[in-house]
């Protein structure tokens, strides 16, 4: 599943279509529509004023008010879900649900072959994101805030990492190579984390975080960036996607196992 660095990327692919107007849109896909507090004919005519990430979600704010709230379009692209704008006219496999022609010729491709992601329409974007977590790249993210959320929770600190009403955009991925950059192994109880952990921790995860973008993105299989193009950031890895591989700091096999449901990897030398 895409992740913060994943989605921050193809907003920033984006980005060049704001102030763009959406002509037409054709939904070939009814049931993707998960949400939809107004018609989708109001996307007619309708002018992006804004594109921006919130958690793993991509947001599209339009011009078109709605007793007096701005009309968005919400992303979320799920395991294999791709979003992204091309110039050429091309073929569209049957996997495309969602197709946006724009006044300068262009179009929004949104495309599912596993269709566990999906489209949400909607009016109040504050109340739609009430439940989320803290974003991890911000300033009021740093380790007493971390340390607030793993007080007394004997859950593994790999679950509280990906926990999105807790922080939001972290998943598989970003969480190990996270723990590992800290020294951290992933089972232990979130509260044993001493305060210097903690904060040798948040600043792993900014710097993973960070590191995904300016590789954009992890490409195994589905992720592609708002241009449908592969990322880079899994040539940078160190733990995630090694399985049995040698660790890069002590040469001593990666171990891979089930934590909380999730394939996981990590050090068992390097990872206290």
């Amino acid at each position: 599943m895409p992740e913060l660095p994943e989605i921050e990327t193809i907003v920033n692919d984006f980005k060049p279509l704001i102030g763009r107007r959406l002509i037409r849109k054709e939904i070939l896909r009814n049931d993707m529509i998960k949400i939809a507090e107004y018609e989708q004919d109001k996307l007619n005519d309708a002018l992006i004023e804004d594109i921006y990430r919130r958690g793993k979600f991509l947001v599209f704010v339009l011009g078109e008010q709605l007793s007096g709230q701005a009309l968005t379009i919400i992303f979320h692209l799920g395991m294999s879900g791709r979003l992204y704008w091309q110039s050429e006219e091309s073929e569209f496999d049957r996997h495309v649900h969602f197709i946006a022609w724009l006044d300068n010729g262009c179009y929004i491709v949104y495309r599912d072959p596993r269709r566990f992601g999906g489209i949400r329409l909607v009016t109040d974007r504050e109340g739609f994101f009430a439940s989320l977590g803290m974003e991890p790249l911000s300033p009021e993210f740093d380790s007493e805030y971390l340390r607030s959320i793993i007080d007394k929770r004997r859950a593994p600190i790999k679950n509280l990492l990906m926990d999105q009403h807790l922080i939001v955009g972290i998943g598989n991925i970003y969480a190990d190579e996270a723990l590992f950059a800290a020294g951290i192994k992933p089972h232990r109880p979130a509260e044993s984390l001493t305060a210097t952990e903690a904060e040798h921790l948040t600043k792993a995860i900014k710097e993973a975080l960070l590191s995904g973008i300016e590789h954009r993105g992890t490409t195994f299989r589905d992720y592609r960036d708002g241009e449908n193009k592969m990322g880079e950031n899994q040539k940078h890895l160190h733990v995630y996607g090694r399985r049995n591989q040698p660790c890069v700091k002590c040469g001593q096999l990666l171990i891979y196992k089930k934590i909380g449901g999730r394939g996981t990897h990590y050090c068992d030398n390097c990872q206290a």
